[in-house]
């Protein structure tokens, strides 16, 4: 009997552990919440804040209000905190872990037979949701909110004749009106369409081009040009590959025209420098924003396993003050080794995606090392 109780009891053991680990998974995803939810609105409104003074400062000039630099403000909030993830992960990991190490609800689970990695799989398990998250945003979420807020505030900031429609851009310069249908990547205008006219308003000549180089922003070279010259009922057609087009944008209308890097997708950062390589010309300024961004929901994945050591270990006693300290002198330590190491990687014409590796990966080991020894 004694045999057959055993035997009963020690088949149904590891339908029960499962259920516990649920359970426990999602407790520990709900601590992971209460703890990313103070750090992420903390960090948001220290950084916007440092963001709207910012704004303060241009406000009155051209155009721009407060409520202009305001709407600024709200059209970049998500990629501020796109770029805020990794110190969230890291300090909201901590916060929550800790919070779980001080209430003994860690010795707890080790006791209930839980090892510290699974507990720390079901931390890992939240950090994924964490990291494809901020790989969406940073793919459909932010660029076009980003290219909207830097348009506008370009747009406010210019005084330009410039103006926005369903077309497209419109400039006007004397007697000749442009339109641009695209910023292809925020640096190539595709369809452009140039009306020049008489002084008695007849139309002198048009000029279509599929896209232009910008490189010198007074003199740009039109490509796959098409043209029409009309001599009063009549008109003649003709077409050129290239031809060069003295521009009559003057240096606010360029900034009005083109965007910043960092609004722009990885997907886009990534065809822009192929088609910068196909060029001949120099892409690594690309190539360093792309990197970044493919790297950043990485980096928000390895500080929550930066973050775990902190709960275990000499740290298992540490009050939270010490936690957050030690976590964001870790962070911020990180942050700015990678930021040294990636521009003297650009002066030595070291391939960007290397600069990028070297310190995700060396900090990588060092945890690596502090998990074999502390879990």
């Amino acid at each position: 009997m004694a045999r057959l109780q055993q035997g009963k009891v020690s088949s149904t053991f590891p339908s029960v552990l499962p259920d516990v680990m649920t359970i426990l998974s999602r407790h520990i995803g709900l601590s992971l919440l209460r703890g990313y939810f103070p750090v992420f609105l903390l960090l948001l409104a220290v950084f916007s804040l440092i963001v709207l003074v910012d704004e303060i400062d241009e406000v009155g000039k051209g155009q721009y209000t407060f409520l202009g630099a305001t709407e600024f403000l709200a059209l970049t909030m998500p990629s501020r905190l796109v770029f805020l993830a990794p110190f969230i992960a890291l300090l909201g990991s901590i916060l929550a872990l800790g919070g779980l190490a001080n209430g003994r609800e860690l010795i707890a689970m080790q006791a209930s037979g839980v090892s510290p990695y699974q507990i720390a799989g079901a931390v890992m398990k939240y950090g994924l949701v964490l990291i494809v998250g901020v790989a969406l945003m940073e793919q459909f979420v932010t660029p076009p909110l980003d290219q909207q807020a830097f348009f506008d505030r370009s747009l406010a900031l210019s005084e330009s004749k410039t103006f926005q429609s369903q077309q497209g851009f419109w400039f006007k310069d004397g007697r000749r009106y442009v339109r641009i249908h695209n910023m292809l990547y925020g640096t190539i205008p595709q369809g452009i369409d140039i009306f020049e006219f008489h002084d008695d308003g007849q139309m002198a000549r048009y000029l279509h081009a599929q896209e232009a180089n910008i490189d010198n922003p007074q003199k740009w070279l039109l490509k796959q040009v098409k043209k029409k010259i009309i001599h009063g009922q009549a008109f003649s057609k003709e077409y050129v590959e290239e031809m060069e087009w003295d521009s009559p944008l003057q240096q606010e209308e360029m900034r009005v025209l083109t965007l910043p890097t960092s609004s722009l997708s990885p997907s886009d950062l990534y065809r822009y420098v192929k088609v910068l390589e196909r060029n001949g010309q120099n892409s690594v300024r690309y190539e360093l924003a792309f990197w970044e961004k493919v790297f950043r929901p990485l980096n928000a994945g390895l500080m929550i396993l930066v973050a775990i050591p902190f709960a275990f270990g000499p740290f298992r006693a540490a009050t939270t003050g010490k936690r957050i300290l030690m976590g964001s002198i870790t962070g911020l330590g990180y942050y700015l080794i990678a930021k040294v190491i990636e521009q003297v990687g650009a002066m030595m014409g070291l391939p960007p995606v290397w600069t990028m590796i070297a310190p995700f990966a060396s900090l990588l080991g060092v945890t690596v090392l502090f998990w074999r020894k502390f879990l």
